[in-house]
């Protein structure tokens, strides 16, 4: 999830061709938004294995860490979004998510708003 498209065939930020692909490959947007969202940007190791996840824009993305991560991806999913979400939706579906559990503006909510745009969601 560092950068989906090293299997070849997945994005790593959206695109207007990104709903040309296979959903498994097109879902590598959302995949590199939840690995910013949680572990954040830049060169890190883990368990031994280096992982230096880019942004499309180049800025620097601060993980707020997974359990967070999945309270807001699951209240955004339960209450937010529907079949017809796309990752427009998605990213306001999170951004009111994060701002129902942590409140507008702070560190979790910006967190979300900068690691939509690092994948190119804005």
């Amino acid at each position: 999830m560092d950068k989906p498209s090293r299997d070849g065939g997945s994005a790593d930020y959206w695109s207007p061709s990104v709903g040309d692909l296979d959903v498994h490959y097109s879902s590598g947007v959302a995949n590199h938004f939840a690995y910013l969202l949680a572990e954040g940007s830049g060169a890190k190791a883990v368990n031994g294995v280096g992982y230096d996840s880019p942004t499309y824009d180049g800025s620097a993305v601060t993980g707020i860490g997974r359990d967070k991560v999945g309270e807001i991806r699951y209240r955004a999913l339960t209450v937010y979004m529907t079949s017809s979400t796309n990752y427009k939706g998605a990213r306001t579906a999170t951004l009111n998510a994060a701002k129902d559990l942590y409140g507008a503006g702070g560190t979790e909510y910006n967190a979300v708003a900068a690691a939509w745009s690092a994948v190119n969601v804005s």
